[in-house]
């Protein structure tokens, strides 16, 4: 979020060193580049002529615009100067004008003590309007130093007189910092308020430069409210006028970097934070550094970069020692020990040395650690090293140490926030397991998973809580080892759906129609924040504190009584009750621990469990191999040679993956039609090319759970929709011709194929065709898109459409790509419409070039009219062109059906989706 910098009002025609001078200060928060040129001349004129006074306002001008372009080393010296030059000159107000500005260099510089005298100097040698610009000045010190109620009373004094002056320039600074402090404080209302006066201000009097910063924090306010889009487009539009005026302020990348991992979009946060990191010290922003190193260690110990995180964790604690600020030093050493932790004994702490002496040195340094983050109020990091030291502890044998390690953590189990709970119970469990007591482990773990679920609508509400919630899988993959180890497959089915439930429903990346939960779940985030960013003591934090478990006690109660107290609870389905709806299929549900693989099998009411054994990394080598033979065989261009070497390729891959993957599990799939449960990697096979599967029907889910709720689902409409897109040869072919085989039907193509038309049309309806370009994005799954002939038609877009298709076909490459974050959560058009109410998804697993898919769709909706459930339709469409060239084969086997294909809803109905009924 931004500050404020100081600027003084005035103009003159007049071509004198202080007409010069004035008019440099008048442009250098507007366009700095050219005010200094200007002001530079106007210095020349004034040395000249020997004119203190003047030579103060161009030297406070060369600051003021080196403060805006962060080239802060220089806004010092030219800002030290020109106070000098006013006091040598006797000119009191020229010199507490410039050390208005000099307090503003200062404190990003990192040195607030001098930075609090400076503008106290300034408020003593200011009277009139320059004293409020002094106390506006000052309350944005305040503001950095996280001191808000004072600088709130400054603002409250100097906003009505800056208004009454008529002084735009600082009215707008002024309004856009209070907004922050608003924010802070969850008032959006207000927040809202001061912006759009602000920005009225900046397009009335063409403040660029103010207007960006306006730009930047409303970006900051509608991450708070939870609306991700709206808020990087803000982003967006602060960055773009940033670069027309030559200033690259790390803050803007800062902001983005933790909306983004808000949203748990790893890459995309990391490239934002480092990009901040490298304007902070280029700029020699000593101040924002630390917390942006703090931040860096904590996306990069979740993008699996250990070192990285390690070394930020390091920089970290060094430069908060430089500043003083050892309560944040507490959290950086905790970041550094976590990166430590991995590196050592793995994200499980699991793979202990032989030589246990450092894994024992890093728990005692763990408990030190935690005892100075009590001090210093960081109650939850505290639980976390504790958590963390207790079961090194367990790992080396040493009880004794273990024990009283989770004897402090005890109290959280029963109180405080729900994440707090959740981790003292892995503890427990750790220390009853270490114990020889498998079922008060496993007791232990279920109470864990409750927590989790009472929070689970506020996981990744606030960024700084990743840093403690690297592990946040632990008690699933703890469950699972458990199960394993026992052998029972009903326990493996269950911790194996625990382990995919984050990824059934993702956090949005809007804020819900629920407006009673919008303004909690903003009441959460900003408290959240407040607790991350707070450095009093912890009797300071303890009602914060209290204030969050009320909040998600509310939170948890309001989505009961509204009679959503299922849709994110974690509730796996029975084997019972999977076999109510899966009636003669078999479901094979995949799991993976240390690189072994196992599958969970449910027919007719028995779960079988297999130990695949160790095939991970054989599964994954092959998963590189398959996409690059299908893209070369769709490829018709290639010779003979390369097309022979590409169908072996994928012969011999196809053949690995059905032996490593199926084949051992021959006997209990039989002839049954298939549901697959992948688990991450997994997401990615097209299932029609293993032998296994051949002219089978295969339905794939991301979890047994979004499976059967799907395949329960009652059908809602009979309408179809047909949509083509641009640039794509034979799309609007291909789209009228689906729409001729369901009489009625609305086809969209041209200029009627637009995001507003699409959004219209496809609300509700029952099954909806696209014949559209598509783009996957690894970097930022939620802008993977369709093509329409107005632009993308992103994840936001289908976010907001309240009624999705029942049935929706994606004949584009490689549409049914996701993404599988860090957090084991699943992103991309796919898993966005099998989140909300789509039952039904056919689309193309891999990317492979635009190929004619007319016949292969065709075949597909002909099969569907004849009354064959979707997984059916397409296992016999893919089979009539396992004969055909092979550009149109590797297009036919790339698709797969995603959700319910045949069993319950879709085959209790007996029909098309799309027919009429």
């Amino acid at each position: 979020m931004t500050g404020a910098v100081a600027t003084v009002v005035g103009s003159s025609d007049e071509a004198t060193p202080a007409a010069l001078a004035r008019q440099a200060l008048d442009l250098a928060t507007v366009t700095p580049e050219p005010a200094d040129a200007l002001a530079r001349r106007a210095e020349r004129l004034a040395n000249e002529a020997g004119d203190r006074a003047a030579l103060s306002v161009s030297r406070r001008a060369r600051g003021v615009a080196a403060l805006q372009l962060r080239r802060l080393d220089l806004a010092v010296q030219q800002l030290r100067s020109a106070a000098q030059d006013g006091d040598s000159c006797g000119a009191a107000e020229l010199a507490g004008a410039a050390r208005m500005s000099l307090a503003s260099a200062l404190v990003l510089r990192g040195h607030t003590e001098d930075a609090l005298q400076t503008i106290g100097r300034a408020l003593e040698q200011t009277s009139g309007l320059d004293h409020a610009r002094a106390r506006t000045q000052r309350a944005a010190i305040l503001q950095e130093l996280g001191r808000l109620p004072a600088a709130l009373d400054d603002l409250r004094i100097a906003i009505p007189a800056l208004r009454r002056a008529g002084d735009p320039q600082w009215e707008t600074r002024a309004l856009s910092n209070r907004s922050l402090i608003f924010i802070a404080r969850r008032q959006y209302a207000a927040a809202r308020t001061d912006l759009a006066r602000a920005q009225g201000l900046c397009t009335a009097h063409g403040l660029v430069l103010a207007g960006s910063y306006v730009e930047q924090n409303l970006g900051c306010l509608s991450a708070m409210c939870g609306d991700v889009p709206a808020a990087l487009a803000h982003f967006d539009r602060a960055e773009a006028a940033y670069t027309e005026l030559g200033a690259e302020l790390g803050s803007l990348w800062l902001d983005r970097a933790k909306v983004l991992l808000g949203v748990r979009l790893i890459g995309e946060a990391r490239a934002a934070v480092e990009r901040a990191e490298a304007a902070f010290a280029e700029q020699g922003s000593a101040g924002e550094l630390p917390e942006t190193r703090l931040l860096l260690s904590t996306i990069a110990l979740l993008d699996g970069d250990v070192a990285a995180a390690a070394a930020a964790g390091r920089r970290a604690i060094r430069e908060f020692d430089d500043l003083g600020r050892t309560e944040w030093r507490t959290l950086a050493e905790l970041a550094a020990l976590q990166a430590q932790v991995v590196a050592l004994v793995g994200p499980e702490l699991s793979d202990l040395p032989a030589d246990g002496t450092l894994v024992a040195r890093l728990a005692d340094r763990l408990r030190v650690v935690a005892d100075d983050l009590e001090r210093d109020g960081w109650s939850v990091p505290a639980l976390e090293a504790r958590v963390v030291a207790g079961r090194l502890a367990t790992g080396l044998g040493d009880i004794p140490a273990a024990r009283n390690d989770f004897r402090r953590t005890a109290a959280a189990r029963r109180s405080g926030p729900a994440e707090a709970r959740a981790r003292a119970w892995l503890g427990e469990a750790t220390l009853r397991e270490s114990q020889g007591n498998t079922r008060g482990a496993r007791s232990a773990l279920r109470a864990g998973i409750r927590a989790v679920a009472d929070y689970r609508r506020t996981l990744g509400a606030t960024e700084l809580r990743a840093h403690i919630s690297v592990h946040r899988g632990s008690l699933a993959r703890a469950g699972l080892r458990l199960a394993l180890a026992a052998g029972c497959p009903r326990d493996v089915h269950w911790w194996s759906e625990i382990g995919r439930a984050s990824a059934d429903r993702p956090r949005p990346a809007l804020p819900p129609r629920d407006a009673a939960l919008a303004r909690m779940l903003a009441d959460l985030r900003a408290l959240a924040t407040e607790l991350a960013e707070a450095s009093a003591a912890q009797h300071v934090l303890q009602p914060l504190l209290a204030q969050q478990v009320e909040i998600e006690q509310a939170i948890r109660d309001h989505c009961r009584e509204a009679g959503d107290g299922g849709r994110d609870a974690i509730t796996p389905p029975t084997v019972a009750e999977l076999t109510d709806v899966l009636a003669d299929a078999v479901m094979v549900e995949f799991v993976e621990l240390d690189g072994d693989v196992a599958a969970v099998t449910i027919v007719a009411g028995r779960a079988r469990l297999h130990r695949l054994g160790p095939v991970a990394s054989l599964v994954r080598r092959h998963l590189t191999h398959l996409p690059f033979a299908l893209n070369r065989l769709a490829r018709g261009t290639v010779r003979v040679g390369q097309r022979a070497a590409a169908e072996a390729v994928l012969e011999r891959a196809a053949l690995e993956l059905d032996r490593a993957l199926l084949m051992p599990l021959a006997r209990r799939l039989g002839g049954r039609e298939l549901v697959v449960v992948p688990n991450g990697w997994l997401h990615s096979v097209p299932w029609a090319l293993l032998p296994s599967c051949r002219g089978r029907p295969v339905s794939v889910s991301p979890s047994a759970a979004l499976w059967r709720s799907a395949a329960t689902r009652q059908p809602r409409s009979s309408r179809v929709v047909a949509i083509a897109g641009p640039g794509l040869p034979g799309a609007a072919r291909e789209a009228r011709a689906v729409g001729e085989l369901y009489p009625g039907s609305v086809v969209l193509a041209g200029a009627r194929a637009t995001a507003a038309g699409v959004s219209g049309a496809i609300g509700g309806a029952g099954l909806v065709h696209f014949a559209t370009h598509a783009t996957a994005r690894r970097d930022n799954p939620l802008f993977s898109s369709l093509q329409l002939s107005d632009g993308p038609f992103t994840v936001y877009d289908l976010e907001r459409i309240v009624d999705t298709p029942d049935h929706v076909v994606l004949a584009a490459c490689g549409a049914a790509v996701s993404y599988v974050t860090a957090g084991e959560e699943i992103l991309g058009l796919a898993a966005t419409l099998l989140n909300q109410q789509t039952a039904t998804l056919v689309a193309p697993v891999v990317v492979i070039p635009d190929a004619e898919t007319q016949s292969v769709m065709l075949a597909y909706h002909r099969e569907l009219g004849r009354g064959s459930p979707p997984s059916v339709a397409l296992a016999a469409a893919q089979e009539a062109h396992r004969g055909a060239d092979p550009a149109t084969r590797a297009c036919a086997a790339s698709f797969v059906c995603l959700g319910a294909g045949s069993t319950g809803r879709i085959a209790t109905r007996g029909s098309a989706v799309g027919s009429t009924r």
